[in-house]
């Protein structure tokens, strides 16, 4: 049997996603890791232990890996925690969090989380490399990178850190699903509504288009795995 592993965050976790897409284009059984909301670190790390557990099927698996924002931060807590031993929990770094009390004054918070992201998407791809297993990565949340804001010699160490990843194997980096469709307005729910999400940093002639839900519909999702699934064809990935 085939199997097929994505794993992501609330773009990854509908019945329509782009993960699931794949795994029926490959005729693959669809094993889902997606949590709506889950982080980076989360994503790796439920990754890391997934491959540890099922060993025995991966030798027949492949995985799509739809990386979260970068401000998304993962923490396990100290109680109620699952059958594993967990229980996360998640705070953002670019919202006024009262988590933000606890980070060091000198912290700077847009050179951390950008070296995070890229450290988490360049160790696993080492980890699948070394398990010899096929898989495709894409940013299903765009990454805000704004190298404007380093200094120069800050911009060539993220510059080296880039280099590092294996853009093959990455579907589109400076671009997202996210980005994709607010482009295209392929918005699960863009009826106007009472209460108005503001959608802010979308590339949308309208910055103030109404949305009611700005997760991707489900041509969204199908035009976005075709996208990725002709990339992996192209470049024999999966």
């Amino acid at each position: 049997m085939r199997y097929h592993v994505g794993i992501g965050c609330s773009f990854g976790a509908s019945e329509h996603n782009a993960h699931k897409q794949l795994a029926e284009k490959m005729d693959a059984t669809f094993i889902n890791l997606s949590e709506p909301g889950q982080g980076n670190f989360r994503i790796y790390t439920e990754l890391l232990y997934w491959s540890a557990v099922n060993q025995e099927k991966l030798t027949d698996t492949t995985f799509s890996i739809g990386w979260s924002g970068i401000y998304r931060n993962d923490v396990i807590e100290k109680t109620d925690r699952d059958d594993r031993g967990f229980k996360w929990t998640r705070w953002r770094a670019d919202r006024d969090d009262p988590t933000h009390k606890n980070l060091p004054a000198l912290m700077d918070i847009e050179l951390d989380q950008t070296v995070r992201f890229l450290s988490h998407v360049i160790s696993t791809q080492h980890l699948l490399k070394d398990l010899k297993c096929k898989y495709v990565m894409y940013n299903a949340i765009d990454t805000h990178i704004d190298r404007s804001t380093f200094d120069t010699n800050t911009a060539l160490t993220i510059k080296i850190l880039e280099k590092q990843i294996d853009m093959t194997s990455f579907y589109e980096f400076k671009t997202s699903h996210s980005k994709y469709i607010a482009t295209n307005k392929y918005f699960l729910n863009s009826e106007p509504a009472s209460i108005i999400q503001k959608i802010t940093n979308w590339p949308t002639d309208d910055s103030q288009y109404p949305v009611v839900d700005a997760h991707p519909s489900p041509e969204g999702d199908s035009k976005w795995a075709d996208l990725v699934w002709e990339h992996s064809k192209d470049n024999q990935i999966l």
